[in-house]
């Protein structure tokens, strides 16, 4: 039995649409520039970010070394002022986009009893990729869900990413536990499923379009986690 249970978050605590403009238009980031005297219009704006996007992305799946949302910011304004701008810029494109795009997270109906459920009989704690940590602890405390989670390790903020080993075995160190103490359970097979398993850790797939049948600790919902739980207690 585990005494911790680890979670990935996206696309497995709340529901999202994948890709850097999943909920275009970005209006308000588009006017955040134009006010700010940076000329340019919308479809090279959109066209330049994407295409910075996708080169940071292969960068890091190849290198498994993660990079912030101004990493990306830096990059674009760069390519399309051919300039270095302020860290307010920065940031303030920044924020801007990021409330634009998590217009595309979704919370998973009943979330705050099945957390508080668990709770009980688990420390949770979150290991999560992402280039945006606040992303991670705003939408926790949107879900009032903060609570709940003893301990919450980013891949930006760790500087590896998953499916690297380093990162997983830090979330071990960081809980004072061994990998026999802890379950992972994540959405995606490569970065979570292979990545906990790699290091030594038990990992459970949510896999709600069978696509990964020959996977054994696979569940169709992360509400389906109770039910393994029980039949191992």
């Amino acid at each position: 039995m585990p005494s911790d249970l680890i979670f990935d978050f996206f696309g497995t605590l709340v529901q999202y649409t994948a890709g850097s403009f999943h909920t275009a238009p970005y209006e308000r980031t588009h006017s955040f520039l134009l006010h700010h005297e940076f000329e340019i219009d919308y479809p090279t704006f959109v066209r330049l970010y994407r295409d910075i996007s996708a080169t940071l992305e292969t960068q890091a799946k190849q290198t498994a070394r993660e990079y912030h949302m101004n990493d990306v910011a830096r990059a674009f304004f760069r390519t399309a002022f051919d300039r270095d701008v302020s860290s307010q810029i920065i940031q303030g494109f920044v924020v801007s986009f990021i409330a634009e795009w998590s217009r595309g997270i979704h919370y998973i109906d009943g979330i705050q009893a099945f957390l508080n459920e668990l709770a009980t009989d688990y420390r949770l704690s979150i290991l999560s990729n992402t280039h945006y940590p606040a992303l991670i602890h705003d939408n926790l405390s949107r879900m009032e869900a903060t609570p709940y989670f003893k301990h919450i390790l980013t891949s930006v903020e760790f500087g590896w990413r998953k499916p690297h080993p380093s990162i997983f075995q830090q979330v071990l160190t960081d809980l004072t536990i061994t990998a026999n103490n802890a379950l992972y359970i994540g959405d995606t097979y490569t970065d979570d499923y292979e990545g906990a398993k790699a290091a030594g850790i038990r990992a459970i797939l949510i896999d709600p379009q069978d696509m990964y049948p020959d996977v054994v600790d696979r569940i169709s919902s992360l509400f389906e986690l109770r039910r393994i739980l029980l039949l191992e207690g």
